[in-house]
C-alpha cells in the first residue's frame, strides 16, 4: 500500500480520544518494515498499535501497523513500523457516488463555513472543507439542492488530500432508516441524472 517518497498519515488520538491524522512521508519500504518521516513528531511509543493511511490509485486505504522504533533525542524525526495484515479501504460508503462539485452547493458543518459538496450517495456525502474534521466524530450537517434539504448528524468516516491540496472528507449517516438517508438517495439520483445530462450535452 505504501510507496517510497509518497505521503502517508498516522492516526493518533488527541485529548478527546478522537483520531487525528498526522501527515508524514514514506522514506523506506523493506518488506513488512517501513519508515515514515514527520515534520512534527506524533506522540507515540514503541510497541504501540497504530493505523496508517495513504492514497492508492485514487482510493484512501488504511493499514494496521505496529511502532517498532522511535527517534532518539538527537535523531531524525522518523518512526519505524512493522506492517500488520493487509490494507483495507478507508472509504466507507459502499454505493455509487454522484459527483456534485460542479453544482457549487455550500454545506454547513457545525460552525464551519466554506465547505462545498463534492459528491453524494444514499449513505452520505463527500465535502471539500477549509478546515480539518476529526475522523470518528459526529457533526451537524445541513445543505440544500433543488428544494431538497438535508439537516442531520453525520459521522466523519474518511479524509483525503486532493491534488489541489484541498481537504476532502467522507461523511456517513449512521441511521440506515432515517429520513436523511431517504433524502440523500433522492438527491444522489437527481445529481447523477444532472451529471449525465450535462455530459451528453457536452458530447
Amino acid at each position: 500500500m505504501l510507496t517510497t517518497n509518497a505521503a502517508a498519515f498516522m492516526a493518533v488520538p488527541n485529548e478527546l480520544n478522537d483520531r487525528v491524522l498526522i501527515e508524514g512521508k514514506v522514506v523506506l519500504i523493506d518488506g513488512k518494515r517501513c519508515v515514515l518521516s514527520f515534520e512534527k513528531l506524533p506522540e507515540v511509543s514503541a510497541g504501540a498499535d497504530v493505523s496508517l493511511f495513504a492514497e492508492v490509485r485514487g482510493k484512501f486505504m488504511q493499514q494496521a501497523a505496529q511502532v517498532t522504533a522511535i527517534p532518539t533525542a538527537d535523531g531524525p524525526l522518523q518512526i519505524e513500523f512493522q506492517i500488520v495484515g493487509d490494507a483495507v479501504s478507508a472509504e466507507q460508503r459502499g454505493s455509487y457516488r454522484a459527483p456534485a462539485v460542479m453544482l457549487g452547493v455550500p454545506v454547513k458543518i457545525d460552525q464551519i463555513v466554506g465547505c462545498v459538496l463534492a459528491d453524494v450517495s444514499p449513505e452520505g456525502i463527500g465535502v471539500i472543507c477549509p478546515k480539518p474534521l476529526i475522523i470518528g466524530t459526529t457533526v451537524d450537517v445541513s445543505f440544500e439542492i433543488e428544494g431538497l434539504k438535508v439537516e442531520t448528524r453525520m459521522k466523519v468516516q474518511s479524509a483525503k488530500i486532493l491534488p489541489s491540496a484541498k481537504l476532502r472528507f467522507g461523511l456517513l449517516v449512521p441511521d440506515k432508516r432515517s429520513i436523511a438517508r431517504q433524502t440523500l438517495q433522492t438527491i444522489a439520483g437527481h445529481t447523477q441524472r444532472m451529471q449525465l445530462k450535462r455530459l451528453s450535452g457536452a458530447a
